[in-house]
């Protein structure tokens, strides 16, 4: 008996010491690893998974002021996220990314990385497989002229069906601008009368939702995990076969037809634009359902955010409603007078460049080591990405970068009389959807956001009709009489938005 108690004893401790063993193993290994694959600079927080994710919650609570102060100290430096480290560096090297090819450090790898989308939109992107990419970019925005009156339609009937009557409404404005968004941008996407049907814009705005709370999780653990946690939170399934059935008569409708007897419209474009294999019911749904992901949150917080700091700055609401007024009497609700307003576009750029979504864009992923001009290499599987949320802040971009100028991106007064007879290099420059290494809104080079002039006209004519038609500030409740209030942004890891809780009061204008 002795003998076997003392066995049991030996077998116990052999098996708790190669325990110990394996995981200083592994400790050791990850150790290694992150020596082998060092890049010299700067560090915020420790080398090891759980350090980063420590990091990354520190981070968060920082917010901004955190971000600006590393700018300011290092042109480069590792940050968190809570899938990897990511090397952050200034722009005066976003050309240098810009040049590197695909093959060199790649978009699409990055993006797969950090949204897991083979297990959260259930499609794996692939350089060769983006047409709905190439739909936006090209036949979307060429289009422009062609779908306003449809867009400003919907934004009418949406607006009336949430804010209508004379009396104050209070409202948290985030959650009611979720569906004006769904429904605008499903007008183009698929229209009528599927772009009103709840099913469908519920399914376009909690699936978004679900994709990045669930990418959040799976990046939570260990690259080895990753792929198992997917596959059991994974939903993206059944989310396609639900939109499918939701849309499978309009889209059946359209594959029926010879391709010159379909109409003019985004689901003919997608088909026109969609290899062989995929003229079907699900893998249409699908790129519909990419297409909603990438215009609905990201509209609505900008809706957000430029309203915030209309009522934080109610001063420019006179001169702003002025303009419109003056512009729409002319050239009415069109594409062509939603252009002409000088004012509104500067006051949007501004409210977007204090407030945009990110601390960082243009994350790319090394798929060869890339050395930058001062020597400083990154090896095969780093991620890269260039400082946004500093960038915007930067005075030497930004004469007084932390002040709220409405105005700051319209010429001298007068410059601007004649916007309609302004060249059209010069009105680039000046719009929302420019992109330049000094306003990374959109990114920049041609990774740009493919669909940066719908959402500025649609984001665009939202904000104008509303402050035309609708008396808005903050419910008292939330505001509590203090001059000047806009509720702090939230921040969480690498992203910023602003308070989806808000409340706010709005009522129609009165004549």
């Amino acid at each position: 008996m002795g003998s076997a108690l003392s066995k049991d004893i030996y077998d116990h401790v052999d098996l708790r010491l190669m325990a110990q063993t394996a995981v200083g193993v592994a400790v050791v290994a990850q150790l290694y690893r992150s020596w082998r694959n060092r890049i010299n600079v700067p560090t915020y927080g420790g080398v090891l998974s759980f350090s980063r994710l420590l990091s990354t919650i520190r981070m968060t609570l920082a917010g901004g002021d955190l971000w600006r102060g590393k700018y300011a100290k290092h042109s480069m430096i590792l940050m968190p996220a809570a899938e990897r480290w990511n090397l952050i560096v200034r722009n005066q090297y976003i050309e240098e990314l810009s040049r590197a090819g695909d093959d060199v450090l790649s978009f699409i790898d990055a993006t797969n990385e950090g949204l897991q989308v083979e297990h959260t939109l259930g499609h794996s992107t692939d350089q060769d497989n983006l047409y709905h990419v190439h739909v936006i970019r090209h036949h979307l925005t060429r289009h422009l002229g062609v779908i306003f009156p449809d867009m400003y339609d919907e934004i009418c009937h949406a607006y009336e069906d949430e804010f209508s009557g004379s009396e104050w409404k209070e409202i948290e404005l985030f959650t009611s601008m979720l569906p004006i968004v769904a429904r605008a941008s499903n007008r183009i996407f698929v229209g009528l009368p599927l772009c009103r049907n709840k099913q469908w814009l519920s399914h376009m705005i909690d699936g978004a939702s679900s994709c990045i709370s669930t990418a959040a999780i799976i990046n939570l653990f260990p690259k080895i995990l990753r792929p198992i946690v997917g596959r059991l939170l994974s939903r993206s399934k059944a989310r396609k076969e639900y939109g499918s059935a939701l849309a499978r008569e309009i889209i059946e409708d359209q594959l029926k037809l010879a391709p010159e007897e379909r109409p003019d419209d985004y689901i003919s474009w997608l088909l026109s634009s969609a290899p062989p294999e995929e003229h079907n019911v699900d893998d249409i749904t699908q790129r519909l359902i990419l297409s909603n992901f990438a215009a609905i949150h990201t509209s609505s917080l900008n809706v957000t955010h430029i309203i915030y700091w209309l009522l934080a700055r109610p001063e420019y609401i006179a001169p702003l409603r002025e303009e419109i007024e003056s512009v729409t009497s002319r050239l009415g609700w069109t594409k062509n007078g939603i252009s002409m307003m000088p004012k509104l576009e500067s006051f949007m750029k501004e409210c977007m460049r204090l407030g945009p979504l990110g601390a960082v864009t243009m994350l790319r992923k090394a798929r060869q080591p890339f050395t930058f001009s001062n020597g400083v290499t990154l090896p095969v599987g780093a991620t890269v990405g260039v400082h946004l949320y500093a960038t915007h802040y930067d005075e030497n971009n930004y004469p007084d970068a932390l002040k709220f100028d409405g105005f700051r991106f319209i010429g001298k007064e007068g410059e601007d009389d004649n916007v309609e007879q302004k060249d059209s290099t010069s009105k680039a420059k000046a719009s929302t959807y420019a992109i330049t290494p000094n306003y990374l809104l959109f990114g920049y080079g041609r990774h740009a956001c493919p669909g940066r002039f719908f959402a500025t006209m649609e984001v665009k004519t939202m904000v104008a009709y509303l402050i035309y038609h609708y008396d808005i500030e903050w419910a008292e409740s939330q505001s509590k009489g203090v001059e000047g209030y806009r509720p702090p942004d939230f921040w969480i890891g690498t992203s910023v938005i602003p308070n989806p809780k808000a409340r706010v009061k709005i009522r129609e204008r009165r004549a």
